[in-house]
């Protein structure tokens, strides 16, 4: 509802308006009425209207002296002025003043309404830039605002003693049936701010409300299977961003582990600096002992799970990692993970996550840091899958490392070279089926894993000193088969 305040220094004008101008239908409400122009502007300033409809000659302040007043007011409300006929040009200087528009007496229904209608259209777009405002200082700037002074802005008026932040992640579920869920069930007023991510509701909880509309929010998210995240309660003095912040760390609990479909936060489940794990790691960059540390980030989002921690505990000991490993502050935002925006920004789950920062710690510490994956897993893989299209570059993205990490503890460890290793396999096996099989040899290449045929020619040569038609030739096949085919 948009407020609206009333000044005529007749009475009877006043109450013609507030019969006859459906005002609950065009989405007004008349929340002050005077016929005494001081104490209109005491009251303006008070009551923070979005519309004074004001007659435009009167005893004490004209209508033109209240235009004129807040003028130049932050908050200006719209003015519509009232006037007889043959005040037209005071009406015509109230225009070039910024007034709304006029009202010629003796006042009719149907020019109120209309003039209503088109400014209900005005104000919208206004309260539309309002929310634009208000999103950027409090998301962007994080700046200081008050629940009371949050609902105040958006010219609503605070009815319970708390607050309630409940948000959804709109880039993991659908906008629109975020929405219905909050427009369905939330009774009272609220307030929505919605950046990339989320949508945030500030909610203004009904006397004796609270837990009926949350139990009914939290079937309806059941039923549209997504979660939901709630920052608990807060007082109207309480800041708007630490509800916020609270709300989405609660909403993004599902990445962590199974939980309910509205999750609250709770201060008692936070990571602190003083628990056993920052102890470890400090203790273990102290030492160098990096296999504890990569140890630690394999195991840290199952450690998070158990003892329900939340998103926010997982990016701060990564952002702790991080800064440890360069001694540098800003280090962590060479994985743009610094907060959970960040961290949304970048990735869809916390797996790759974790193995985007073990990469961070191997390609920091390569020489240092013990292998997570023995050699003997990659050789294993090797001999399961290189008959597929596959490349070393492949093989190092599956086991999340570090191409070049990769090449020297495989070197390290065998004495050979791991593209050596595959190309030797392949062959192998192409080697086996000419001698063995009536396949083409376009069909051996590819059961080789070189869907190119030329490809598989010149390497065949290079490592044999024939072509595969004369290898076959100079075995003599016959087409025969054979029950030993190599294994990988």
């Amino acid at each position: 509802m948009y407020k609206v305040i009333l000044v005529d220094d007749e009475i009877w004008v006043i109450r013609g308006l507030l019969k006859t101008v459906p005002w609950k239908e065009l989405g007004y409400e008349v929340i002050y009425h005077t016929t005494d122009s001081e104490k209109a502007r005491e009251n303006i300033e008070r009551l923070h209207p979005d519309v004074v409809i004001t007659d435009i000659r009167m005893a004490s302040l004209s209508g033109i002296d209240l235009l004129e007043l807040f003028s130049g007011a932050e908050e200006r409300p719209e003015f519509i002025l009232i006037s007889a006929y043959e005040e037209f040009a005071y009406a015509h200087r109230a225009l070039k003043l910024g007034a709304f528009d006029y009202l010629i007496k003796p006042l009719k229904k149907s020019e109120a309404v209309h003039v209503l209608e088109r400014l209900g259209r005005v104000l919208e777009e206004k309260r539309d830039g309002w929310r634009s405002d208000m999103e950027r200082k409090i998301l962007n700037q994080h700046e200081e605002i008050s629940a009371a002074e949050l609902f105040e802005a958006a010219g609503l008026k605070g009815e319970g003693t708390y607050f309630r932040t409940l948000c959804g992640a709109r880039s993991f579920f659908d906008f629109h049936i975020l929405m219905k869920i909050f427009d369905t069930r939330l009774e009272g007023n609220r307030v929505v701010l919605e950046d990339r991510w989320f949508i945030y509701v500030i909610w203004d909880i009904p006397e004796g409300k609270e837990f009926s509309v949350l139990h009914a929010v939290k079937e309806e998210a059941a039923e549209n299977m997504v979660f939901l995240g709630d920052g608990g309660r807060m007082r109207e003095s309480e800041m708007v961003y630490t509800g916020i912040c609270q709300a989405r760390c609660a909403a993004l609990q599902f990445l962590i582990e199974t939980t309910d479909v509205l999750n609250c936060y709770r201060q008692d489940h936070r990571l602190s600096k003083k628990d056993d794990l920052y102890r470890i790691l400090r203790e273990a960059f102290g030492e160098g002992a990096w296999d504890m540390i990569l140890h630690l980030v394999q195991g840290l989002p199952e450690f998070i799970r158990k003892n329900h921690y939340t998103i926010q505990d997982l990016i701060g000991v990564g952002n702790y990692i991080c800064i440890n490993l360069t001694g540098q502050e800003d280090a962590f935002q060479r994985l743009g993970i610094e907060s959970v925006p960040g961290f949304l920004e970048k990735y869809r789950n916390v797996e790759d996550y974790i193995s985007d920062l073990k990469r961070m710690i191997e390609q920091s510490c390569p020489e240092k840091a013990l292998e997570t994956v023995s050699v003997e897993e990659i050789i294993r893989y090797v001999d399961n899958h290189y008959m597929e299209k596959i490349l070393v570059t492949d093989i190092a993205q599956h086991f999340h490392m570090d191409l070049n990490y990769l090449g020297r503890l495989f070197r390290k460890k065998t004495g050979g070279n791991l593209k050596d290793y595959l190309t030797q396999k392949r062959l192998e096996r192409a080697r086996y089926l000419l001698d063995h099989t009536g396949l083409k040899i376009y069909e051996i290449s590819e059961a080789s894993g070189y869907p190119d045929y030329f490809y598989f020619t010149r390497v065949f040569r290079r490592m044999t000193g024939l072509t595969p038609s004369q290898w076959r030739e100079e075995r003599g096949n016959a087409g025969a088969s054979s029950p030993e085919e190599p294994q990988g």
